[in-house]
């Protein structure tokens, strides 16, 4: 989508109460590779000059810690944003808004059912590859940190990941691609942002998938919401499984818990209803953003 063909709503946008530039901010692909080394490097250094003085804290109560310096990593790149913002005062471009309460045709509470259904199915669909990759032994050390530390964990990985990162890799980074080139590139590019930011294939490779499904309905729908819902949801229900049954294998998944033909058939099933979820919900925004991938 180039900045010529922005339909005239995008235009209209009040960014009241948010974080000071982000609303302005549209980064060139470029910048959004600033902005994850930013995060990546800048804002862990961060982290561990703030966990520092904590070292000596006993194991046990440096792990919650360590949980709940999560948006840390996040200051690095937001002083850069506004850093940013301040140089280009004077051009005063016009922002795509970070969001909208547009629904879709369908309204609210059949959109996030769909968005349920979408989420499920498509978790169901790759658990395959995820399944294949298996779990590193760091990942079941992270397992168990969660289950030790129950509440922080839920803080960290419940609450904190889905708005702060949504921000990060939707609000900002796609929404400034969208501004600068077409939706299917921006959308690629940022879910693959969102995979490189977990640092590690193993969380990355999913999470590019899931991203793709994220970027996708936040260009459909103008809606952070949606994604912070679908990110949040994941994330509760990954953390549910951890904390309900740490008995479970690390590598557990549907393939070893249900009889190998019941799983097959609703592998069957899940793609029937991830493709029939984003026809849905497409024909919900199809006369809300005349642009198409």
């Amino acid at each position: 989508m180039k900045r010529e063909s922005i339909p005239p709503h995008y235009l209209n946008c009040n960014m009241r109460g948010f974080i000071r530039g982000v609303g302005s901010y549209l980064p060139t692909l470029r910048e959004s590779w600033i902005l994850v080394l930013l995060l990546t490097v800048g804002g862990t250094l961060l982290t561990a000059v703030v966990l520092f003085p904590l070292s000596f804290l006993p194991p046990s109560a440096l792990a919650k810690f360590e949980l709940l310096l999560y948006p840390l990593i996040f200051i690095p790149p937001l002083l850069y944003i506004n850093r940013t913002i301040e140089k280009r005062e004077e051009k005063r471009e016009s922002p795509i808004p970070l969001k909208s309460a547009n629904w879709g045709s369908a309204g609210v509470v059949p959109h996030f059912l769909l968005l349920l259904l979408l989420l499920f199915s498509v978790n169901y669909l790759i658990e395959p590859l995820t399944s294949w990759m298996g779990t590193p032994k760091f990942l079941e050390k992270l397992l168990d940190t969660i289950v030790k530390n129950k509440i922080s964990s839920f803080i960290s990985l419940v609450l904190f990941a889905p708005i702060l990162e949504e921000i990060f890799c939707r609000a900002i980074i796609l929404r400034g691609l969208l501004y600068h080139t077409t939706p299917t590139k921006a959308i690629i590019w940022s879910s693959i942002i969102f995979g490189v930011i977990h640092l590690n294939p193993w969380q990355a490779i999913p999470a590019i998938i899931i991203g793709l499904v994220m970027g996708w309905v936040y260009w459909k729908s103008n809606s952070l919401w949606s994604t912070i819902f679908i990110h949040f949801v994941n994330n509760l229900f990954s953390y549910l499984i951890t904390v309900l049954y740490p008995s479970l294998p690390a590598d557990a998944g549907f393939k070893t818990l249900l009889p190998l033909n019941l799983y097959w058939y609703l592998y069957i099933v899940a793609a029937a209803v991830a493709i029939l979820s984003l026809i849905f919900i497409n024909r919900q925004y199809e006369h809300s953003i005349p642009a198409k991938i």
